[in-house]
């Protein structure tokens, strides 16, 4: 129905892809629409950070990271027991999705230190639900901290904590972009918006990259 009315107008329809929509949900998008379609990504640029980071091999990028996905878990762990039903309720599916997916037992609700020590007892990964769903919150955090009072602060505080992110190496910069390059070809092949045949020349390209500065070069040509 939407589309509808969108193709009555002439115009595009806008598709949010925080949620990790697979590459099925992405080609039946652009199939409806004959790919006049918008799509967000925007929400999805920390969780690449957030992986580009825990591949890096440069210390600093190493010590973000670490307090980064520490960050996630306390989140999660303050979200599982929170006063708020709703908040409790995604905060603990987070929390099982997480450890599901690792095969670990999932009955961790019997005190908030129980369910610490099993989220910490899993390896640190970008790909665990709680650090998908809390990433995004750390990057205006004050003083990093894991408190309400803390996230989306716009005083010299969050600028601060956001100013770890413009301190990446120049190792990390390079895994990020080439992440980011690498998703914006899967959505370009999957909605129809470029040929298989491009994306898959698009992506051999980038794979050869050894630096940033060979990618930017060839970008703004």
């Amino acid at each position: 129905a939407q589309w509808n009315v969108c193709k009555q107008f002439g115009v595009s329809i806008g598709f949010h892809s925080g949620s990790g929509k697979s590459a099925e949900n992405y080609q039946v998008m652009g199939e409806v629409t004959g790919s006049a379609l918008e799509i967000k990504t925007s929400g999805r640029y920390t969780y690449e950070m957030g992986v580009a980071l825990s591949q890096s091999k440069n210390p600093a990028d190493a010590g973000l990271w670490k307090d980064w996905y520490q960050f996630t878990v306390d989140m999660a762990v303050a979200g599982a027991f929170s006063a708020d039903a709703t908040e409790q309720k995604m905060a603990r599916l987070f929390v099982t999705t997480s450890l599901a997916a690792c095969g670990k037992p999932t009955e961790v609700f019997a005190s908030p230190a129980a369910c610490r020590a099993a989220l910490e007892a899993l390896p640190p990964s970008a790909e665990h639900m709680t650090f998908f769903e809390y990433n995004f919150l750390y990057v205006l955090a004050a003083g990093g901290k894991p408190e309400k009072a803390a996230l989306g602060d716009h005083s010299p505080a969050g600028y601060q904590q956001r100013a770890r992110f413009y301190a990446v190496s120049p190792e990390a910069r390079l895994l990020f972009a080439k992440r980011i390059a690498a998703y914006l070809i899967f959505l370009a092949e999957n909605t129809g918006l470029a040929s298989k045949e491009r994306c898959t020349g698009a992506g051999q390209l980038l794979s050869g990259y050894a630096t940033l500065d060979a990618m930017l070069n060839d970008i703004s040509r």
